[in-house]
């Protein structure tokens, strides 16, 4: 008896040293987006599992972004009513909206996925936050993805929506830049605000003399009256019309009736590195004291459909690293 009311109140003590924290999780997105859905599935398993967690949803993919500002402002209302022990900010525009307004104040901020530089939306430095940069490695996905379809002189379109999310990616990317060389791979970018102009763009790749065509961001893509078009169409439009190998930087547009996939980040990635930074915020480290950092640098995944569709067979040394998808 003596030893059981021993263990109990060790139990109770190690769960008062770790009290349960209320946290505030923004995601600049909407619920149902799969980048969102796996974010959320690596913050959710990193997190304790006795903190609260409250979701709430910018949705600026989908929201015009005229109405960017006015749901920002809406969310830092129900951050102020919920007074949260922990913020976590997820990608790019909650960071930007929302990260000025509650820098240096005495909640905690973690940011995730950012494509930017914090300095750029002036979240660095910041005495209560730090967070994961998001960086595609979008020149080394180029080289060993275009030498697959041809491995001279390769010509490679790259297509991606005209979202804030986009600019970012591109400007920490390409600095700017639009048509360059990596090596044998000569990249023209483009990018586009309507479905319709992004489709034409994918449809003339072969007759523009495109070797392949990489599908960026199109999240945000809309028709000539302003109607938002749901990603998931988009990307089944692009892989039913496609004219050359498609291939992808993100783990969301690979699969079957998708891409062939490529060198890929993934959401989950990024939110399991979100967690663990805030656990170690819980556990008592200042953010001041956490330098931001990159997540995983993603992995190789491909679909075994795409490939043999469009022919293409994966060398040793890149199958033996890649998650083979249907």
């Amino acid at each position: 008896r003596k030893l059981v009311w021993t263990v109990l109140a060790v139990f109770v003590a190690a769960f008062d040293a770790y009290p349960s924290w209320n946290i505030s999780i923004v995601h600049s997105y909407h619920k149902e987006y799969a980048w969102e859905q796996n974010l959320t599935s690596g913050l959710v398993d990193a997190l304790p599992k006795n903190a609260t967690l409250n979701h709430l949803y910018l949705d600026t993919k989908r929201l015009p972004k005229t109405q960017h500002a006015q749901a920002a402002r809406k969310t830092l209302c129900q951050l102020e009513t919920n007074r949260p022990d922990l913020i976590i900010l997820c990608d790019d525009n909650a960071a930007r909206y929302l990260g000025p307004r509650l820098k240096n104040r005495a909640t905690p901020v973690v940011y995730v996925g950012l494509n930017r530089n914090p300095r750029d939306y002036g979240l660095f430095p910041a005495d209560n936050m730090t967070g994961i940069l998001e960086r595609p490695l979008i020149k080394r996905s180029l080289h060993s993805m275009c030498r697959l379809v041809n491995p001279d002189d390769t010509k490679v379109l790259i297509l991606f929506d005209s979202d804030s999310t986009s600019d970012a990616v591109l400007h920490e990317a390409f600095k700017g830049e639009t048509c360059f060389r990596l090596g044998k791979v000569q990249v023209e970018i483009r990018q586009y605000e309507l479905v319709t102009d992004w489709k034409n763009a994918l449809l003339q790749a072969k007759s523009a003399g495109f070797d392949t065509v990489y599908i960026g961001l199109y999240h945000t893509l809309r028709t000539r009256s302003g109607e938002h078009v749901p990603d998931e169409e988009v990307i089944a439009w692009a892989s039913a019309h496609a004219t050359v190998p498609i291939f992808a930087f993100w783990d969301f547009a690979v699969g079957k009736g998708k891409t062939i996939g490529g060198h890929v980040l993934s959401g989950r990635d990024q939110g399991l590195a979100g967690g663990e930074m805030a656990s170690e915020i819980m556990a008592g480290t200042p953010p001041s004291e956490i330098a931001p950092r990159s997540g995983k640098e993603g992995s190789y995944q491909f679909s075994l459909h795409e490939l043999r569709r469009f022919g293409i067979t994966l060398p040793r040394t890149i199958r033996e690293q890649a998650v083979l998808l249907p």
